[in-house]
């Protein structure tokens, strides 16, 4: 989701000092009224071991003999920087004294890696929450047990029919969150409803956040510390800008506050290694052990993690709770893609086993297979190499042909364009119900910190200007010094991709000579599938090389150009990886189902198989089967081989880190352990995806579910059997993720979230292409079309007996002493040959018959008609089903009017209201009429000061201060 930069409101980083006039009748005096941090309850020392520990930095404790590297400032003068162990200090101090946090030191056996253990204090987390506009409870949900639409719901009889058929695969009770359902609200101290619920939502107020919220606020806290290392000593006030006085410029004051480098700069500068909230505990075997002893993170590797569930649902809420919303958002989608794709698999198991049993009914498969293909000659496949051939070697080809081109394949490709559309619809709804329950509606991310190397680089060229949204002075680079990187990015891109057609074009090149080598041999029958299926493999294998190299360039080209925010880097270097996956893994598909065999002429201008001019033709039997083919082999090959990395490669670390660590003490305490394990920290993890070129990041595990997708619906008339593959790899799948997120990886930040992000649109973009890849595949590519104009012009009966005969040209074979390319060998007697097209029986031209302008007519008549029709079912259902549930809907709307009903009926509203009456009241007994009109006073200063806010900023201030 784009993040919407945004100051917070003044009003909740500042409040009026107790000595201004806000209560009394008195007048403000603005010489003595100021503006202050609201303050902070900081508990006394209580004992750091018995506190929950929310967040935990690890440093390294050799590193107070280390400088970093030394940088020239403004003016060119070169200053030596602190020591990573100084700018802990004083970050550490900072958090303390500024930030009301608690934090105690531990150390590893071998006395290299220190931790800190950061406690928040609950007044500390309120104010946290509150800046963040977090929703909190307020209300609860009172069942209503004479819901008539529920209850009648229930007894419905499709509904205990559906709900027999989840009941195998439902979670136990045990899974489900104890705490009872509530109306939530953006939190406001100013409402008192929340307090009521501080000691009663879970029995106590330290209990009242969850260890989840409690890590996410405190790492907010850390993110956005007012802390500057380059000033002095962190007990000046004068680094900490806290007061604003008056007659001073708020806008340079803010500047000095939003020195904010954070625990993410800190990192940047070498003063901490890495941060991460803390594993629960394991025990080794808690398959015997009651779900009620179990914390989160055994149930979820007991009921989540481990093939014996795989068919279970996901138990969402836990992982949600667990792992923040971000991750569970991803495990959403894909727990929803598996449900959508059994229906799908379901269907198309039934089409692929209909082809099988009547395949030796079909009768241009008998034809080929029989007498006509046994006394029919087919013209070589290039010139004088290439020998003649007879139209039954092609009849294995034409057997598996029928199987994923018959009459079924139009019904499935039109359910299957259907499907893509109703998985995003339904996905919309489904996205909505969760973020209901996760509280995570109108969530919107707040300013976002500047990324460290932009900010680096920025200072290198010495660029500042005032951020039009926020009004602070922060580095900046012009759009014109980036413009040369987003150009050479693009060109790289582009480069890349011509790369991948490039190895297309090699594995035509290979085909061709496979071709010319086997017609020669034994295994001439089999010929075609043979080098469909090496070529395929070939294929794949150069995919995967790629990509690992493109990863590589990805990220180098994202870096140069210089995004300012982590989340435009993201999304620029995802759309990057993506683009050029599509192009990696779909180009051949699409070279097969739209290009091949299209440019050839007729026989004698084939060319020779080594040769530039040299054009690839389709065998007798089509094109889709070759499809079919080639898709099964680049998408399961893809998945098994991805799922075999990402294991072994898990495994691997694993047994590296305990050779490594060999003889060294055992980890005894949590954070040693958990900081043993692969960071998820998202620079760290895209370093080793690239390295490693699987997907240990949400951001990539998306790219694989959503390449799968583009599988599945864009050639899926091509092979009705993807959906069932695409669900069996992902039952895996799901579970291999979950054990590594358990298991192998540091325990995320837990991150909210309201949605997929950009994958959204990702996802939305291939479902329309879907509708187009479709049609053009059974128009184009499959014999559906040739067949229903054989019926219609030919045919008598609608039969389709001497269509085979119907689809093949004739060639004289004097013809090719035109073009001087005889054929090496002539079979005896043999006056002409045929090759499948349309074409006239006599030379030299062999012109277009008026059969194949109907039949393309048929074709293009034939696309333009289906995506009109699945285009308008679409819309149709796009306008009849709301993207947000009725019920979700009306409780929404509920929770609005709760909100607004507390926020009215609150004290403060009511003093304020008291505060406005008697204001009002001054200053009717200030104004006198005059002439029976009200006279109006109008603030000359006040005027001025809105017509030039930008020259006298001061005056502003004090004016607001007035107003107030």
């Amino acid at each position: 989701m784009k993040r919407i930069a945004s100051l917070p409101p003044l009003y909740r980083e500042y409040e009026m000092s107790t000595n201004n006039a806000r209560t009394t009748n008195d007048n403000v005096d603005t010489k003595t009224a100021s503006l202050h941090r609201r303050s902070v309850l900081i508990s006394s020392n209580p004992n750091s071991d018995s506190l929950p520990i929310d967040l935990i930095l690890v440093y390294d404790r050799t590193d107070h003999h280390k400088n970093n590297d030394v940088e020239s400032n403004h003016d060119n003068q070169v200053k030596k920087k602190k020591k990573p162990s100084e700018r802990r200090r004083r970050f550490e101090e900072y958090l303390r004294k500024k930030q009301g946090l608690i934090l105690s030191h531990a150390e590893s056996n071998q006395k290299q890696v220190g931790f800190v253990k950061v406690h928040t204090p609950f007044d500390i987390l309120l104010l946290a929450a509150e800046n963040m506009r977090m929703r909190l409870p307020i209300e609860k949900i009172e069942e209503n047990e004479n819901d008539l639409s529920t209850s009648q719901k229930n007894q419905s009889a499709w509904y205990r029919f559906t709900e027999s058929l989840k009941k195998p695969f439902r979670l136990d009770q045990s899974l489900k969150k104890d705490d009872p359902d509530y109306y939530t609200a953006i939190y406001s101290s100013d409402i008192d409803k929340f307090k009521y619920l501080f000691d009663k939502l879970r029995g106590s107020k330290d209990l009242y956040f969850t260890p989840t919220e409690r890590s996410l606020l405190t790492h907010e806290l850390l993110s956005r510390a007012h802390f500057d290392y380059d000033n002095d000593d962190p007990g000046d006030d004068q680094q900490y800008p806290v007061i604003i006085r008056p007659l001073t410029d708020p806008t340079a004051e803010l500047q000095k506050v939003s020195k904010r480098p954070g625990i993410d700069r800190l990192i940047t500068k070498k003063a901490y290694e890495c941060y991460f909230p803390l594993h629960e505990s394991v025990r080794d075997d808690v398959k015997h052990v009651d779900d009620s002893e179990l914390n989160d993170r055994e149930k979820l590797k007991k009921h989540w993690a481990t093939m014996r569930q795989c068919l279970k649902f996901q138990p969402l809420s836990l992982i949600r709770s667990y792992m923040g919303e971000k991750v569970a958002f991803y495990f959403a989608l894909c727990g929803f893609y598996n449900q959508m794709l059994i229906p799908a698999a379901l269907i198309g198991l039934i089409m692929f086993i209909y082809g099988i049993s009547s395949v030796f009914s079909d009768r241009p498969t008998s034809d080929i297979c029989g007498e006509l293909g046994r006394t029919t000659y087919m013209c070589p496949r290039c010139d004088k190499t290439c020998p003649f051939w007879k139209l039954s070697d092609s009849c294995l080809y034409s057997k598996i042909s029928y199987v994923f081109d018959n009459t079924t394949t139009v019904i499935f490709s039109i359910l299957m364009s259907l499907w893509a559309r109703w998985f995003m619809e339904f996905w919309k709804r489904r996205q909505a119900a969760l973020q209901y329950d996760w509280d995570s509606i109108g969530f919107e991310e707040h300013l976002e910190p500047i990324r460290p190397a932009f900010e680096n680089k920025a200072k290198k060229k010495g660029n500042k200007r005032i951020n039009p949204v926020t009004g602070i002075n922060e580095p900046y680079v012009s759009t014109r010094t980036r413009i040369p990187f987003f150009l050479v990015a693009a060109g790289v891109v582009l480069f890349m991709m011509a790369i991948v057609c490039v190895t297309v074009f090699g594995t035509i090149a290979y085909r061709s000579r496979m071709d010319y080598i086997l017609k020669k041999t034994s295994v001439k029958t089999y010929s075609p599938i043979i080098i469909t299926v090496t070529s395929a493999i070939m294929n794949l294998i150069c995919s995967i090389i790629l990509s690992q190299f493109y990863y590589w360039i990805a990220r180098k080209l994202t870096d140069l150009e210089l995004h300012k925010y982590q989340s435009t880097y993201d999304d620029s270097l995802i759309i990057k990886i993506y683009l050029f996956q599509f192009v990696n893994f779909y180009s051949s598909l699409f070279y097969i189902a739209f290009f091949k065999g299209r440019f050839f002429e007729y026989p004698s201008k084939y060319g020779d198989p080594d040769s530039a001019n040299f054009t690839e033709q389709c065998d007798p039997a089509g094109c889709l089967v070759e499809l079919s083919i080639q898709f099964f082999i680049i998408m399961i090959g893809k998945q098994i081989i991805n799922n075999l990395l990402e294991f072994f490669t898990a495994m691997r670390r694993t047994l590296t880190r305990i050779c490594f660590k060999r003889g060294e003490p055992e980890a005894q305490e949590q954070w040693e352990k958990d900081n043993q394990l692969i960071d998820f920290n998202s620079n760290t993890l895209i370093d080793e995806y690239l390295e490693l070129g699987i997907y240990e990041n949400i951001s990539f595990d998306y790219v694989s579910t959503v390449i799968q997708f583009g599988f599945v619906t864009l050639f899926v008339a091509a092979f009705p059997l993807a959906p069932l593959f695409a669900l069996l790899n992902n039952i895996i799948e799901i579970r291999l993720d979950a054990w590594k997120f358990l298991s192998k990886y540091k325990r995320p930040i837990p991150f909210k979230a309201s949605d997929i992000g950009i994958w959204s649109d990702i996802i939305s973009a291939i479902s329309y292409i879907a509708v187009l890849t479709n049609a053009v595949v059974i128009a184009w590519t499959s014999e559906f079309i040739p067949k229903m104009a054989y019926r219609s012009i030919q045919s008598t009966g609608g039969s389709l007996s001497g269509y085979v005969n119907w689809t093949l040209s004739s060639f004289s074979i004097v013809d090719y002493n035109l073009t001087d390319t005889v054929p090496e060998k002539i079979p005896d007697n043999l006056t002409i040959c045929r090759y499948r097209d349309f074409r006239e029986p006599t030379g030299p031209s062999y012109s277009q018959t008026s059969i194949y302008w109907n039949v393309l007519a048929a074709r293009l008549a034939f696309i333009i008609v289906f995506e009109h029709v699945i285009f308008f079912i679409i819309y149709l259902m796009q306008w009849l089903v709301p993207d947000v549930p009725k019920k979700i809907q009306n409780n929404i709307d509920h929770e609005r009017y709760i909100d607004q009903r507390e926020r009215w009926a609150s004290k403060t509203t009511e003093a304020h209201f008291k505060d406005a009456i008697t204001a009002s009241e001054t200053l009717s007994k200030i104004i006198k009429p005059s002439n029976g009109t009200v006279k109006t006073l109008v603030n000359e200063d006040y005027v001025s000061s809105k017509h030039s806010r930008g020259r006298n900023r001061r005056v502003e201030a004090q004016l607001s201060l007035d107003n107030e």
